[in-house]
């Protein structure tokens, strides 16, 4: 039970390494630079060797050497980037061979801290979890001990070898741990934007069926009101027809009562029309917009300026939900799509008409695709005879424009009390 408990562990661990990243590169050939050095020390430096040390390099310790370098350099590596060997291989690997050339190289070439220092540094970057315990235990303190042991070092340079093989440890630890932070935002921001499709869709969904019921509600309360008062009148303009000539008065009556019916029923089917109407909002529009910013701007982060420009009039609440929506896309998409900080928002009253600019300094494209939301943007500006103007460059963000003829509360009353 405790086996198998452990290589679940062990698999668990391994899914935790770290996926390929742009420091990953950066130690593979920091440890190729160190190679191919070593190499040249070794096949163009074996004299001085020999001198030095009182040691013969010939022919075959030299290859013997060029091998063990190889596998320090390959071995290590290749087992820490594949995903199925259990996390604490990489660093056992690193330790048996590159901490047996650091004992070989203590004696034999005069000091094994210059073989030794990229290797540390990588088995730092190679522990994972609680592998970084026992690999920085034996990698820092237990081989430098060793070689004072084995060859006879001072206290003092043995102090000294583990100062700078801790530090040299501790920085690739940390890079590692930075990698690992980096990949798991990653991965949470991936699993957010797969939760927010998922909840768009949802939202999608539950948009379709209310609107479904709604219609199904209102074609129900229409049909019962229309239909009541289309046949009464019809049954009493029936009897009116007949009643006319036989008793004007009676007639006359009738329809003062048809009139009360119909008046009864156009009533109703405008209570039917009001209560799918929106209630109107007595916020102003420079209002409604700043507290949309405000929010915006509290829960993503996202600093939102927010400037009014001309005395502010009322408009149209067709002209306010236009402009409400048009801010409220283009916030979502400068934080979704470009990953903006900033954004500016610039309302202006004109004479002749009211502009709204969004402006952010997100990722930007040169390449903008309409989608769904700019398309529902456009259509609602073509609506109110208003114009839509997006510019968006590479590095240097995207710019919004929605602008509608001024069309004032009193105006459109008006209108419709004419109409």
């Amino acid at each position: 039970m405790e086996n198998g408990t452990k290589d679940g562990d062990d698999r668990l661990a391994s899914k935790m390494k770290p996926q390929w990243h742009w420091f990953v590169t950066v130690v593979i050939a920091m440890r190729a630079v160190w190679f191919v050095g070593g190499l040249n020390e070794l096949h163009f430096q074996s004299k001085h060797f020999t001198e030095t040390t009182g040691i013969h390099w010939d022919r075959s310790t030299i290859w013997l050497v060029t091998a063990g370098f190889a596998l320090s350099f390959a071995v290590p590596l290749s087992l820490f980037l594949i995903r199925k060997v259990p996390t604490w291989v990489p660093p056992l690997a690193e330790l048996v061979i590159s901490g047996g050339m650091y004992l070989f190289y203590s004696k034999s070439v005069g000091g094994g801290f210059d073989f030794y220092n990229v290797p540390i540094l990588t088995l730092g970057f190679i522990s994972i979890r609680w592998s970084a315990v026992w690999s920085g235990i034996a990698g820092v303190v237990f081989m430098p001990v060793l070689a004072g042991w084995i060859w006879g070092f001072s206290l003092s340079s043995v102090g000294d070898e583990i100062f700078n093989l801790a530090v040299l440890f501790g920085i690739g630890f940390c890079f590692q741990r930075l990698v690992d932070s980096y990949q798991k935002i990653n991965g949470m921001y991936g699993i957010i934007q797969e939760q927010n499709q998922t909840l768009e869709l949802y939202s999608k969904q539950i948009e379709k069926l209310t609107l479904a019921e709604e219609r199904n509600r209102l074609s129900r309360d229409l049909h019962d009101t229309v239909g009541h008062t289309f046949t009464t009148t019809i049954m009493g303009m029936d009897a009116v027809y007949y009643l006319i000539d036989l008793s004007p008065e009676e007639a006359k009556k009738s329809l003062r009562e048809l009139l009360q019916v119909t008046r009864g029923g156009l009533d109703e089917v405008r209570r039917h029309i009001h209560q799918i109407a929106p209630e109107k909002d007595e916020q102003s529009l420079a209002a409604a917009l700043g507290q949309i910013g405000s929010e915006f701007a509290l829960h993503t982060g996202t600093a939102v300026e927010f400037d009014v420009i001309g005395a502010e009039y009322a408009v149209s609440e067709q002209v306010r939900w236009a402009f409400i929506r048009c801010l409220q896309e283009s916030l979502t998409n400068a934080k979704k799509h470009g990953a903006a900080t900033r954004v500016g928002v610039e309302l202006s009253f004109g004479r002749s008409s009211v502009k709204l600019r969004i402006a952010d300094n997100g990722r930007g494209t040169s390449e903008l695709v309409r989608g769904f939301g700019l398309q529902a943007m456009h259509d609602r500006m073509a609506n109110l005879n208003g114009t839509l103007e997006v510019e968006s460059n590479p590095d240097r963000g995207t710019i919004v424009v929605c602008e509608v003829p001024v069309v004032k509360v009193g105006q459109l009353e008006w209108k419709r009390e004419g109409a």
